[in-house]
Formats: C-alpha cells, sequence, structure tokens
C-alpha cells in the first residue's frame, strides 16, 4: 500500500463531537475528554471508541498497542507507518509534530505541533498519510503510548527527515538525541522529487 491507502476501511457516517476537533490538516483530529482530580490523584477517559469513528466516518479496528519511554531530548521520528494510530502521552511532557506527507493532499507538505503531556492530557488521532514524531522535553521520562490498526512489519514504513528545511519544524533543540536510523531519515524532495519541480 502506498501512503495514505489503507485497505478494509468500513465507512461510517461522520458526526460531530464536543471533545473530538478536526485540525487544520484534513485526518487529523484532537481528542480532549474532561480529567477529574482529587486528592488521591486523577482520572482520565482518554477516548471512547464509538466517538472517535463516529468523528472519523470509520471503524478503528485496534490491532497492536505501543509502548515507548524516552529520556529528556530523545526525539523519534519522524515515521510514516500505514496505519491509522490513536496516540497519548501518560507521562513527562512531549512535543508532537505531525506532517502531511500524502503526495495528492492539498496540504501535502503541512505540519501542526502538540504540547502533549501531564499538563495537557490529550490525545491525537492519526491518519495513514502522515509522518509522526516527538521530542520528550527536559525534566523527566516520558512514556508515549499509541494503539494502532494494523501490526507492524518489518520494512513496511516510510521516514522523513525531522530537521526537513522545507517542512521547518521548530525543534527545542537542534542537537537531539536520535536512533542511527533517524540520523538518515529522507526530507521530502528526496521521497516526493516531482513534487518540487
Amino acid at each position: 500500500m502506498s501512503i495514505g491507502q489503507h485497505k478494509n476501511l468500513t465507512v461510517l457516517p461522520k458526526m460531530d463531537n464536543k471533545f473530538i476537533k478536526p485540525t487544520s490538516i484534513n485526518g487529523l483530529w484532537i481528542i480532549n475528554r474532561p480529567v477529574w482530580d482529587d486528592d488521591r490523584g486523577f482520572f482520565h477517559e482518554t477516548f471512547r471508541l464509538n466517538e472517535l469513528e463516529e468523528a472519523v466516518g470509520y471503524e478503528f479496528v485496534i490491532k497492536q498497542w505501543n509502548h515507548s519511554r524516552s529520556q529528556p531530548n530523545v526525539l523519534r521520528g519522524l515515521h510514516a507507518e500505514p496505519w491509522n494510530k490513536l496516540t497519548y502521552c501518560a507521562r513527562g511532557e512531549v512535543l508532537v509534530a505531525v506532517v502531511d506527507i500524502r503526495p495528492h493532499s492539498p496540504t501535502f507538505g503541512k505540519f501542526e505541533t502538540f504540547e502533549m503531556g501531564e499538563t495537557n492530557r490529550q490525545a491525537l488521532f492519526v491518519s495513514s498519510g502522515f509522518a509522526h514524531g516527538f521530542y520528550a522535553k527536559e525534566g523527566s521520562e516520558s512514556d508515549y503510548c499509541y494503539i494502532v490498526d494494523q501490526e507492524y512489519k518489518e520494512g513496511s514504513y516510510q521516514a522523513l527527515a525531522w530537521d526537513d528545511p522545507d517542512v521547518g519544524i521548530n525543534w527545542p533543540t537542534q542537537n537531539p538525541e536520535l536512533s542511527e536510523k533517524d540520523k538518515h531519515n529522507p526530507t521530502l524532495r528526496e521521497l516526493f522529487p516531482e513534487k518540487f519541480k
């Protein structure tokens, strides 16, 4: 499958929801459900599947749940797997960036960033066709979780350079800790040269 395609989707009628809002990029949603605090701590219903499916307009069949822990100054991404995913920062603070890399999208190359974590317990729903990454801010380890509707297969994803100048994400640092793979991710121009003629 190419970027932005997804098999076996059951299309549902889209519904408005007070907790799930679209962003300026079609296919990317912010989920903000209430957090109930008391002397013991807090309770947060991160999402409800029926609300999510009504908002996005198709079924979200969960196949895998991922949890990563990152030390401060670690940047993971930008990764573009062929799946839809629901993301949430359970501990710490992260800056999340999502870039539209669907070549036929009117917002190709556009990105949005989001502050997520203990001070902002929002979640994101990221459709297939986006490059997604996050930076663990200074102060503490960060636990970032995401559930997806496809199982991971080696070699099944694309990636995008975290510092692509054509995208221009304003990360908190220019010297993050990166995996060896993420040090060598291609730029948009390398992935889609026809878009830059």
